[in-house]
């Protein structure tokens, strides 16, 4: 038995009717390790029952009958995003996702509560404006009454991806995650902040998860190249709210990038969002003496990284042309 196993050994059987299904496919797995190495999870955490595989390992487990479900488990089967690194990368074709979404039915249909990387509402600030419920393509956010006939919104545990659209969208800050995976409002303005800071970063770049970053991690030379820009990964180029972007343009940067996926090839159709976003905010830094080339939005599919280091390349050469913002415009965007 693994380490896995003998962290959480039980024996006994617990009622995973959708999971059982995928025994067979459990056993195809060969622990190779490819799906982790593309997985922004490890990346956060660096711990085995935070990767692709051992999530796998801990369902097998469960429906076997040698685990306990228990809540440490269940959080870590529901911390995934769904970008799906892991099912297009595994040798051995292993439906990773798939076995992850009907392992969360199961857990839900066996009463845990959960927060994973899923969304949460907070009730007292949620005006059920629809915003959120309007945008997300999974329909996982859904307005319904609780027992005393008073109007909620909702969201569906099994089906929420994570992306953060609907976070980026609410006009009232009703809508948050779980922190510690640096998808946050708040640890997305403090990775800014030290980016700029502590580097001295001009320009800074908001990359998909989904496109570009899986070349981007399997490079080293970010790390062992001194660069006169800072990258922050996002869950979708929707995620990346206008706050973000004028928060890096008072901090200290030239400009601000944001990649994303091209508009046929989004998962979430984020990138529709952040298209409309960025025209209207261009417009408002341009009311406060801004020049709008300082916030530039950039499409790149799959695997295009090389694309995305020229573009970068060339936007640093644009923005040394510019110069740095000026006091007066900073002193603008604070108010």
């Amino acid at each position: 038995m693994g380490i896995l196993g003998k962290l959480f050994y039980f024996k006994g059987n617990g009622d995973f009717k959708r999971s059982r299904k995928y025994e067979q496919e459990l056993n195809k797995c060969i622990r190779c390790g490819y799906c982790y190495e593309l997985c922004p999870l490890f990346k956060s955490f660096y711990w085995e029952s935070d990767t692709p595989r051992g999530k796998l390992l801990l369902i097998y487990g469960m429906i076997t009958g040698e685990i306990k479900p228990t809540q440490k488990i269940v959080d870590k089967i529901f911390q995934c995003f769904y970008c799906k690194n892991c099912s297009d990368n595994c040798s051995a074709g292993v439906p990773i996702t798939d076995i992850l979404t009907d392992a969360r039915a199961d857990l839900i249909e066996q009463g845990f509560d959960v927060e994973g990387t899923i969304a949460k509402i907070d009730e007292d600030l949620c005006s059920i404006c629809h915003i959120c419920e309007s945008i997300c393509k999974y329909e996982a956010l859904e307005v319904k009454k609780d027992k005393e006939g008073k109007e909620k919104m909702t969201v569906d545990k099994i089906e929420c991806r994570g992306c953060g659209l609907c976070m980026a969208a609410c006009p009232t800050g009703a809508i948050s995650q779980k922190e510690g995976c640096e998808i946050t409002l708040p640890e997305l303005h403090n990775k800014v902040k030290e980016i700029i800071k502590e580097d001295k970063k001009k320009l800074i770049v908001f990359a998909c998860n989904w496109s570009v970053f899986p070349g981007m991690q399997l490079s080293e030379s970010p790390s062992l190249v001194k660069t006169p820009y800072g990258i922050i990964v996002s869950m979708c180029s929707g995620r990346v709210a206008p706050e973000l972007v004028l928060d890096a343009i008072e901090e200290g940067a030239w400009g601000v990038m944001v990649a994303g996926c091209p508009p046929e090839e989004c998962d979430h159709d984020g990138n529709y969002k952040t298209r409309r976003r960025l025209v209207l905010l261009k417009n408002v830094i341009k009311e406060l003496g801004i020049d709008p080339k300082r916030i530039r939005l950039e499409w790149f599919s799959t695997g295009e990284s090389a694309k995305l280091s020229k573009a970068i390349d060339d936007y640093v050469k644009e923005l040394d042309k510019i110069g740095p913002i000026k006091k007066i415009e900073k002193r603008k965007i604070g108010g």
